[in-house]
């Protein structure tokens, strides 16, 4: 199963890379600062976040952002909070996503590292265990603009990480697909 996320995410990436030489991307570059909205579906079920990009050179950003999944089980409930630390490579061209105006696409692939706050609540004993861990990632991502400033974004994401309670011990690996609207602040 997770070979298979990983292929998929591979399968996703591929197109986007081999359009990166297409010419520079002209939505995004060396000041550029863009403000984020997200709902995310993962394996951690859906959350919800925020991101701040800027563009360091007229190809590469950092872009930190955090995402927040709380859940219930019935008899317990879990919460993860991800701090992700992304490096962003953008790109123009439309890769798999072609049948769209390339000048409208800005285009990024993505790695970083990750804080990942894990906590467990049982609503039967009502104990609560939580754990902190360091993990890492990567994905790719596209933004849509509709004028200058407003865009639609759509990312995958891939992230590894572990934690360690009294009841508890976690290796995971977990999938994110994420859509939300970005602001352009210049």
């Amino acid at each position: 199963m997770k070979k298979g996320l990983l292929m998929a995410l591979v399968m996703v990436c591929l197109p986007l890379t081999s359009q990166a030489q297409q010419g520079e991307n002209k939505l995004f570059g060396a000041g550029s600062m863009v403000a984020g909205a997200n709902i995310d579906l993962s394996a951690l079920q859906l959350g919800y976040g925020a991101s701040f990009e800027y563009g360091i050179t007229n190809s590469i950003g950092i872009k930190p952002a955090i995402v927040i999944h709380n859940y219930d089980l019935g008899t317990t409930q879990w919460s993860f909070t991800v701090i992700d630390a992304w490096a962003t490579y953008h790109f123009s061209g439309g890769g798999f996503l072609s049948f769209m105006d390339p000048k409208k696409l800005d285009n990024y692939a993505m790695l970083g590292a990750s804080f990942v706050s894990f906590g467990v609540e049982s609503s039967t004993g009502g104990s609560e265990e939580t754990s902190s861990s360091f993990g890492f990632g990567g994905g790719a991502g596209s933004r849509y603009y509709f004028n200058d400033k407003l865009s639609f974004s759509a990312e995958g994401k891939y992230r590894l990480a572990s934690f360690s309670t009294d009841s508890y011990t976690l290796a995971i690996g977990w999938y994110t697909l994420s859509v939300g609207v970005s602001y352009a602040i210049n």
